[in-house]
Order: C-alpha cells, then structure tokens, then sequence
C-alpha cells in the first residue's frame, strides 16, 4: 500500500517537474523558476532520504520497481540541477533581459 502510494506520488512529481522545465524552456510562465527551485529542494530531500533508507548496509534489499525508477530518477535529477540546471538558470536571466530591453 505505501509502495503504491510513492509509486503514484512520485510519478505525479516528476512530472510537474518535467513541466515546469518546459514551461521555462519556452518561456511560457516567469513564476516558473521560483516553483520549480521549490520543487527541486523538496525531491531532494525525498530521494535522499529514500535513498539512505531503502540502500543502507544494514538492510536486506530486494529491488523493486520504485527502486528502479527512484534511482535512476535521482541520477538524472542530480544532472539536471547541477550542469542543466545552471544553464536553465542563464537561459531565464538572458530571456528576462531581451524582454526586459523590448519592454515585452
């Protein structure tokens, strides 16, 4: 049941997440940057203590698919807020600039 309940969970975060780079990339929302920092503190904090649960050494670990789809999910999450992440940030600053000069 609570398996279940991350399961879900964690699909309906990751896809806000995947949402909201979007929205930034196209530059359809300016509020964007400020959800999606939240967002990003929050997933860290869950799959970080996800992490140091499900793997540590004093557990017999059988994977499950979650296991999977969390780990994997935290590589590309590290990714994405560390060398993406700080492009995304520039790209906002320089589209906030080019609307800012053209009074958009």
């Amino acid at each position: 049941m609570l398996q279940k309940f991350q399961n879900t969970t964690f699909d309906i975060i990751r896809a806000l997440t995947w949402g909201l780079y979007i929205f930034i990339l196209f530059g359809i929302t300016t509020t964007a940057p400020q959800y999606l920092n939240d967002l990003n503190y929050y997933v860290q904090i869950y799959v970080s203590l996800f992490l140091i649960y499900r793997f540590n050494p004093f557990r017999n670990v059988k994977y499950t698919e979650l296991d999977v789809k969390i780990t994997f999910a935290a590589g590309v999450f590290l990714l994405f807020t560390t060398a993406i992440g700080s492009l995304m940030k520039t790209y906002i600053a320089n589209l906030k600039n080019i609307t800012h000069t053209l009074n958009i």
